[in-house]
Parts: structure tokens; sequence; C-alpha cells
């Protein structure tokens, strides 16, 4: 009878190979529900974009324009709560598990303080609008979005720092079930009260959108805060536990997370500039550039989903001492990152009117611009991909201080110029506002990429 002893067995793997492989494996089953879970919160923007394209042209504008302020401040404070993420991660790998609770709670006193912050900024957003340049009409309708989004953001960054302990731990999954449900719940949000849906309230647009979101926000947090009161082993990782005192915590996580806010900052400080920019070539430009910036937002995620995991992975082997598996968790995130973006990339290359008539179908001015940026977005995907997968083997590594100056090099010195440049005297218009952000990103990858190279080679240094 013959059985499995009579298959000759393949060749083996050389052993880097097998290793590059196995870390791949073990990367993605990481990284797909962080995906998935990152993925989510930009979807709700998503379908909070088409929802008000539905409703019309000059409300995604608005959308467009009552973000920006805020999203500078946002990603630099999801930035800085990442320091946490890699603290966890760092003390899960070195069996600190006490440890990894004693940085969640820490990391929840810092999200509500941020969030606190958020409350403020909407009463300047119409005069700021107004003194850019924009009309009353615009400067009126973006401020109102601008206070909806904002009192959401205190739930926002605590569910947050919630996440980021499941992930530092190594358990994402429930952040992907919790934004899976909140998609399903933001659709017939969006649905009842920016488009009216069965007559049960006024239509209310844009604002409606993110008054729909901001209540969301403070659902999952609280749903995301039941899981870990609840996680079968909270004794092991201190969850119960008091505010005892643990050296080196809150110096941990500002070392880390300063650096990646002022990074956030820096990136999303370059995504607020280029919308103003779009919105002074006119309401037809800003709002193809914002559903443009929204997929690449979306798409970006796949991205920073293994930007995450490389971090997590990366951490786990600072906490072993282990440089070897540092290097190979390092270079194998960034390859599947880049092979990843690259992937999406050519759907946007392939469709770009297609993907663009989903959202603007009722605008036409606005449709036959977001065809040239589609594509332009499509081959800046790519390059964002590497650079943000490589920033995240920096943070695992606990070096951010190189990529904080690639960030300022890329966005600041380069970017912004270079897209000024293409989109007025050049006259590429809103396709050349990614066109020269596009320089600054890859100025900015190659930095990053020379010093992780660095990193990799010396001896591993834990915080």
């Amino acid at each position: 009878m013959s059985g499995p002893a009579d298959t000759p067995a393949p060749a083996p793997a050389p052993p880097g190979r097998a290793a590059a492989l196995a870390e791949a494996g073990r990367m993605l089953r990481l990284a797909g529900p962080v995906m998935a879970a990152r993925a989510g919160l930009v979807v709700m923007l998503t379908v909070d974009t088409l929802m008000t394209g539905q409703a019309a042209g000059r409300e995604v504008a608005y959308l467009g324009l009552g973000l920006s302020p805020l999203m500078v401040f946002m990603l630099a404070s999801v930035g800085l709560l990442q320091g946490a993420m890699v603290l966890v991660a760092q003390a899960n790998g070195a069996r600190d598990y006490a440890r990894c609770g004693a940085i969640w709670r820490v990391a929840l006193i810092h999200a509500g303080a941020l969030g606190a912050v958020f409350m403020a900024i909407p009463f300047a957003a119409e005069p700021l609008f107004l003194a850019i340049g924009h009309s009353p009409d615009l400067a009126r309708g973006a401020a109102g979005v601008t206070f909806q989004f904002a009192w959401g953001m205190p739930g926002l960054l605590l569910y947050i720092a919630c996440g980021y302990f499941m992930e530092g731990i190594g358990r994402p999954r429930a952040g992907m079930a919790i934004m899976l449900a909140a998609n399903v719940v933001n659709v017939l949000a969006d649905g009842i009260f920016v488009l009216g849906w069965w007559g049960l309230v006024e239509p209310m647009g844009a604002a409606g959108a993110m008054m729909t979101t901001s209540a969301i926000r403070w659902g999952i947090f609280a749903v995301m805060l039941a899981v870990v009161l609840t996680l079968p082993d909270r004794a092991k990782y201190g969850i119960g536990r008091g505010m005892a005192r643990r050296p080196g915590i809150v110096r941990g996580i500002w070392r880390i997370g300063l650096p990646v806010a002022a990074t956030g900052g820096i990136e999303n400080g370059a995504y607020a500039t280029l919308a103003q920019m779009a919105g002074l070539l006119g309401a037809a430009a800003l709002a193809a550039h914002q559903v443009t910036i929204n997929l690449l937002t979306l798409a970006y995620m796949g991205a920073n989903g293994m930007a995450a995991a490389t971090s997590v992975r990366v951490g786990f082997a600072v906490g072993r001492r282990d440089r070897a598996g540092m290097s190979l968790s390092g270079w194998t995130g960034i390859a599947l990152g880049t092979a990843l973006m690259t992937g999406i990339a050519a759907l946007f290359i392939a469709f770009p009117a297609a993907i663009g008539d989903i959202f603007l179908h009722t605008d036409a001015d606005s449709l036959a611009i977001a065809a040239g940026t589609i594509v332009a977005a499509g081959l800046f995907m790519p390059l964002a991909g590497a650079m943000s997968v490589a920033m995240g083997a920096l943070r695992g590594a606990g070096d951010m201080g190189t990529a904080m100056a690639a960030y300022a090099l890329g966005f600041l010195v380069v970017g912004i110029p270079a897209a000024w440049a293409f989109a007025f005297p050049l006259g590429h218009g809103a396709a050349g506002l990614i066109w020269g952000l596009m320089t600054g990103v890859g100025a900015a990858l190659i930095v990053l990429v020379a010093r992780f190279r660095v990193i990799a080679r010396r001896e591993v240094r834990r915080l």
C-alpha cells in the first residue's frame, strides 16, 4: 500500500529563503486583521464621501475642506499613541506582561487628554477658511463639518489606545470585528441622515455624515474597552491593577510617539495644505481632490496595517534582543508592503474614470478632473507604501529621529513646493498636486531605507 513515504520529499528551501517565507506568513497573519481594522476607520470616511457625493458635489467640497484642519492633529495624536503600541510589543516580546497593562493605562490618559484638545478647534475653523481666501459659503459649510467631526475625536483616540494594546500583544482580531460592524451601522446611519432614507429626518449632507461617524466612534470605544477588560488572561497583563508606578512608560511613549506624531503631523499637514491649494483651483478641483485623497488613504491602510505588523514583529525581536530577527522582520515587511500597494495601484491606473464615477457621477466637472488625479495617485502608491512600512520598521526598533527628518525633507522641503510648482506655474492643476508630492515621498523613502539598513546591522537596543 502506497503512502506518504512513497512520495519523494521536495528539496528543502535554502535556510534564508525558508526563514523569509516563514516570517512573511507570520506577518501576514498579524497584518491581515490589522489592515481590516485600520481600513475600517477609513472606509467610514469613504462611505461618508460616497454618500455625501450622492447628495451634491458641493457637499463633497465642504467635507474635504472641513476635515483638513483636523486631520493634521488627528494623525499626530494617533502617531503619539503608537509609542504605546511599540512599548507593549517590546514588553510582550520580553515576557514582561504586567508592564503591558501599565502602558495601556498610561495610553488611555494620553488619549483622553489629546481628544479634549480637539473640542477647541472648530471655533477657529470658519475664520481660518475665510482668511485663506475661500468663499463665505464654502467656509461656512466646511466649518459645520469640522464641528461635527471634532466631538467624536476623544472617543476615537480612546478606541485607538485600546486597539494598539491588543495589537501590541498580537491579538488584533477584535479590532477587525468591531470595525466591520461599525461600518455596517455607518452605511445605514449615513443613508438616514445624509440622504434622508425613509423620510425619517431632513437630509443633512456632509455635516450629517460627520455627525453619525462621531457617534459611532464613541460606540466602538465602549465595545473595545469591554473587550480589554474581559480578556481571559487580563490578570497576567495587569489589566485590573491600579495605577502603580511603572518607571519609564511616559518617557518611552513620548520618546517613540513624539517623532511619530511629528511625522504624522508633517505628512498630514502636507495633505491639508494640498487641500487648501485644491480649493484655490475651484470647487470642482477640490471635490476631485477630496475623492482621490480619500481613495488613496483607503488604499494606504494596506501599507499602514503592514507597517503596524512590521513594528510589532520588529518590536518582538528587539524584546528578545534578536538582531537577525529584527532585520528579517523589517525587510520582509517592506517587501510585502511594496508588493501590496503595487497591486492596488494597478487598479487605479487601469480604471480611473470608473472609480471616480462611483463618487462623482452627479458632477461632470469634478469627474473629469478626478480621472487624472486618480492615475497620479496610482503611481504614487508604491512609493508611499514602501515609505510607510520602512518607518514602521524603524518605529519597532525605537529609532525615529531619522524618520522625522526624512518626512520633513520629503513633505516640507521637497513635496509641498513641488506640488505648488506642478499645479500652478506648470499648469497641471489638481493632478499636479499629487505629482509634486510624489517627488518628496521618493526622497524620504531613500533616507528611511538607508537608515534601517544601518539599524539592522548594529546591536539591538530595547527601550
